[in-house]
């Protein structure tokens, strides 16, 4: 005599399948922030507005219609900051400095090369394991690597 029939059976295993494939994926979305922050911002992207007819100009001649999409550096592409400098600016000359152990997150995005998840690594990382003494300790936030580090010196200062 068995316990379960074959398809009480066969619905326990999908609604494991099921459950097993949403921790799959938290586990994915936990170790990959920077692909769930761009995923979502194309999720966000407003969407082309598609016109089955061609408008017609004066002359009763149709209008030329494009069926390529949008580039994608002018979807991502968000409105210039006012604290971002021209790209000839000098890097040893910022326009103001950021303390690391006080900012908040949105401060940090301000940064040049930081973006919403990596401003929350390092919030989570200065959290989680204390204040930074040298700047260099930024090193030890997941994706910041010296070269970042080394650009960032000139925007960031560590109050004591």
């Amino acid at each position: 005599m068995t316990l379960y029939t074959r398809r009480q059976i066969l619905v326990l295993l999908i609604l494991l399948a099921i459950a097993g494939f949403g921790l799959a994926v938290g586990h994915w979305r936990r170790a990959r922030p920077d692909a769930v922050d761009y995923l979502e911002q194309l999720d966000r992207a407003p969407v082309p507005s598609s016109n089955l007819t061609a408008p017609r100009s004066g002359d009763g001649a149709p209008a030329p219609t494009s069926s390529e999409p949008e580039p994608r550096h002018k979807r991502r592409r968000k409105e210039p900051r006012e604290s971002e400098r021209p790209r000839g600016a000098p890097a040893d000359a910022p326009a103001e400095t950021i303390d690391v152990n006080r900012a908040t997150t949105i401060e940090l995005t301000s940064l040049p090369g930081i973006g919403p998840a990596l401003a929350r690594r390092i919030v989570d990382t200065r959290d989680a394991d204390g204040p930074f003494a040298p700047v260099d300790e930024l090193a030890r936030v997941r994706g910041m690597s010296a070269r970042k580090v080394e650009k960032l010196r000139a925007f960031v200062t560590i109050a004591r």
